[in-house]
């Protein structure tokens, strides 16, 4: 029996070296649909370089983003071109003249509308690429990628439409702009919002309370260990962070609390990112009972293999903000205790002292330098205790053995029996 057609827009998975989870999701989903797998912003990205291989039977269009216009000259030649494109976009304008109206600042206005053209854009050139229509497309973010989506079902060319979204995609604050644009005007068409945190899913349905329907919670997963962490022997506290380094992340907060820490420790961070050099330079100052090491950027399956082959007695996270981090997750899969900030959806997997810690967003040194030294004078059974219960958070709450499964299914559930075409009304 034929499967499914899943049409998945990323942003750049699985070229480039972000979105490394999609490599385990994707794996699951393949057993329940034919997937077609399109990465629409790899403006930045040397393709020929930068893909990661996928399952033979994943297809992978990157023809799509190589055709998209990003300057506004090409675009509007693009539009000139293609008549039929002008009026989608006049379409999608008056879909939007709620959010046009609510935004006042002129940048910000600009900013929707390119987001609106895109998705006109990015829709198109996908449905004139395919020979066969989608039973589901799946957005990744709720982006302009969403809002394409909810334009093939207009056009008749998708049944179904959904999307995650995670953080930067989904707070407001958490938007270099202050606000999402396109937001409201994607979910009006959307048939399900998938949310990767309860904390999210509870966001969005206060601030769209007329959609909170469409709103679910469905997290994303990590693949069983193949053993647990055993921790450390011999009286050193070794800790583990692992995060893209950049201001949100916060590790130089993390460098700032070890300086001052007394106990022998082992730190070591787990990637890279644009402030490497940067927190190596103030790593580099710490004191002789501090032992630390950068790693750089990783693949994900380097960053489990070290948790297979180091022992972990604690890991740390110190984010501002966060989404559900499936760093958290790989490092609880393991059987690794937890510390940290408690953003977004994180005391939703770390639960304070049965499996670790959780911090105020505004923590200081001086309280992460009293964990620390708390934690290391536990005795070796309240640790044990400690990393049992973190196995356990990860078995019942982001099992990808029982996540994307589900989630697969829950997809299937949506595609109707029969694949009428279907319109968005202007007033949705």
């Amino acid at each position: 029996m034929k499967k499914p057609l899943l049409i998945l827009f990323t942003n750049y998975f699985p070229c480039g070296k972000k979105e490394t989870f999609l490599e385990v999701e994707v794996d699951y989903l393949r057993e329940f649909f034919q997937i077609v797998i399109i990465p629409w912003q790899l403006y930045q990205i040397d393709i020929q370089e930068d893909c990661r291989s996928v399952p033979g039977d994943v297809l992978v269009r990157t023809d799509i983003a190589e055709r998209l216009s990003w300057r506004l000259r090409d675009i509007i030649v693009w539009i000139a071109s293609h008549p039929r494109t002008l009026q989608e976009i006049l379409f999608v304008i008056m879909a939007s003249r709620k959010e046009f109206i609510q935004t006042k600042n002129l940048v910000h206005w600009w900013q929707l509308l390119r987001f609106l053209v895109r998705s006109v854009q990015l829709a198109r050139l996908t449905e004139d690429t395919l020979s066969d229509n989608a039973d589901i497309v799946y957005s990744y973010w709720l982006t302009s990628s969403a809002m394409a989506g909810a334009l093939m079902k207009r056009s008749g060319t998708a049944a179904v439409v959904v999307s995650r979204v995670h953080s930067i995609d989904l707070y407001h604050y958490r938007s270099p702009l202050g606000f999402v644009c396109g937001q409201l005007t994607t979910l009006n068409f959307l048939d399900k919002v998938f949310c990767i945190s309860a904390h999210g899913a509870n966001y969005l349905r206060q601030r769209y309370p007329q959609h909170a329907s469409k709103i679910e919670l469905n997290r994303l997963g990590v693949r069983p260990a193949s053993l647990l962490n055993p921790g450390s022997q011999g009286g050193v506290l070794r800790l583990v962070s692992c995060a893209h380094l950049s201001s949100v992340k916060r590790i130089e907060l993390l460098v700032e609390a070890l300086a001052q820490c007394k106990i022998p420790i082992t730190w070591t961070h787990l990637g890279g990112g644009e402030l490497e050099e940067k927190i190596r330079r103030l790593a580099s100052t710490l004191p002789g009972n501090i032992q630390w090491q950068v790693t750089g950027i990783l693949r994900n399956q380097d960053v489990l293999q070290f948790y297979r082959e180091n022992p972990v007695d604690l890991f740390i996270n110190v984010s501002v903000v966060e989404g559900l981090p499936v760093a958290i997750m790989e490092a609880m899969s393991y059987g690794i205790p937890v510390a940290a900030t408690d953003v977004g959806g994180v005391s939703e997997l770390v639960r304070l002292g049965e499996n670790g810690y959780l911090w105020p967003a505004d923590i200081g040194p001086d309280a992460i330098v009293a964990t620390l030294q708390q934690f290391y004078s536990l005795s070796d059974a309240r640790k044990n205790a400690m990393r049992k219960k973190a196995w356990q958070a990860w078995h019942d709450r982001v099992n990808a053995d029982i996540q994307y499964p589900d989630f697969a299914r829950r997809l299937l559930e949506m595609i109707p029996t029969e694949n009428p075409t279907s319109s968005i009304s202007e007033s949705a």
